[in-house]
């Protein structure tokens, strides 16, 4: 029988090919019900906006030919080192596929959400915590009631009630790409130029089940 359930994409433009965007398989993880239907992009930002653009129409098109159904929600993790080249990238999919969800995330549109373009353009923007709050947008765009509220505070969970990441990681990510790993979540540093200093950074995890994930 034919999967007729909608389909997710959670995308990014790493620094690098080498890096592997580990808030991308944060919120893979913890995509519940919805896990089997969602499928990670990693674009890089040292590509034009057309060959970006080339690179997630070929991936709806592969998704979209096998579902009677196509793409609905495309989430964006934002940072400072990707914001204008994602910028342009959602410009151009939005000309193309209006009907297109596009949801936003990250440090970088987490703060002055009343200021930027790119949050002017998207349809909805989780600020902070992604992981729980995420999975439960996707749920009410496809199946509703929709949210009223285009800008929504993340829920912020406790650290026993997320999944890690780290079974998303494939061999090849393993063999040829930095992987990276976090025994707390978020970051303890408090760079001036980074929008996520503004909040508190680090929350350990406990480190027997830390340790267990990383083995697994």
């Amino acid at each position: 029988m034919q999967n007729t359930s909608p389909r997710i994409v959670l995308c990014t433009l790493n620094a690098k090919y080498i890096h592997a965007s580990l808030g991308l398989r944060y919120l893979l993880a913890n995509m519940g019900s919805l896990y089997s239907q969602t499928q990670l992009l990693e674009l890089t930002i040292n590509r034009n906006t057309t060959d970006l653009l080339q690179s997630v129409m070929q991936t709806l098109e592969s998704i979209d030919s096998n579902e009677d159904k196509p793409t609905q929600i495309i989430g964006f993790g934002v940072y400072i080192w990707n914001v204008i080249p994602t910028l342009a990238l959602i410009k151009a999919l939005k000309a193309l596929r209006p009907d297109i969800k596009i949801v936003l995330g990250g440090p970088e549109v987490s703060h002055e959400t009343d200021q930027q373009e790119i949050i002017q353009l998207a349809d909805y923007v989780i600020t902070g915590w992604g992981d729980i709050s995420f999975p439960k947008l996707c749920h009410h765009i496809l199946n509703g009631p929709r949210p009223l509220m285009k800008i929504i505070a993340g829920e912020q969970p406790s650290l026993e009630h997320i999944q890690l990441p780290y079974k998303e990681y494939s061999a090849n990510d393993i063999a040829h790409r930095i992987v990276y790993v976090e025994a707390s979540r978020g970051c303890p540093f408090k760079c001036e130029f980074c929008l996520s200093s503004l909040d508190k950074t680090a929350w350990a995890f406990e480190l027997e089940h830390f340790l267990q994930s990383v083995e697994d």
